[in-house]
């Protein structure tokens, strides 16, 4: 969660409160702000030595990070990181196994995802899924301290 909190203070200009984030039942956690703003999507994702978070300013987005690099991971991460985003979990991967996503992006009920390989993860294979096109991705690293001195 103290990721999801560094990654989002860019992006309403303040720092973020772990009570502002909501978990609501079935759904994919998000920033709880006025119903009338756009707010800013997250996406976690952690497996190995390896953790991450992806935030947009609009829209949704996926994220996710699996150590190995053999093509069933770097086919998983895609998928898993579409399904993230989408807010609809595991409960559609058989429909998600079928997709074919091509280096850009990925239809997906009717709707276009743009995706990102990310190469920043030595030994493990990473995607990036957005509703919106995806600009330079700015990677942030931080020492574990400073991620729990919020």
């Amino acid at each position: 969660m103290a990721l999801a909190l560094q990654a989002l203070a860019p992006l309403v200009g303040r720092s973020v409160r772990a009570g502002e984030l909501a978990f609501p039942r079935g759904e994919k956690p998000r920033l709880a702000l006025d119903p009338e703003s756009a707010s800013p999507d997250f996406s976690i994702s952690h497996s190995g030595p390896w953790v991450g978070c992806a935030a947009v300013p609009r829209g949704r987005v996926g994220f996710d990070v699996e150590v190995g690099t053999d093509a069933r991971r770097t086919d998983w991460v895609v998928r898993e990181a579409l399904l993230k985003a989408s807010g609809e979990g595991l409960r559609a991967l058989e429909e998600a196994r079928a997709l074919a996503p091509t280096a850009a992006g990925v239809c997906w009920r009717g709707a276009w995802w743009h995706l990102a390989r990310l190469r920043m993860f030595p030994g493990a294979a990473a995607c990036v899924v957005s509703s919106h096109p995806l600009g330079a991705i700015e990677p942030r690293f931080s020492a574990l301290g400073e991620l729990f001195a919020q």
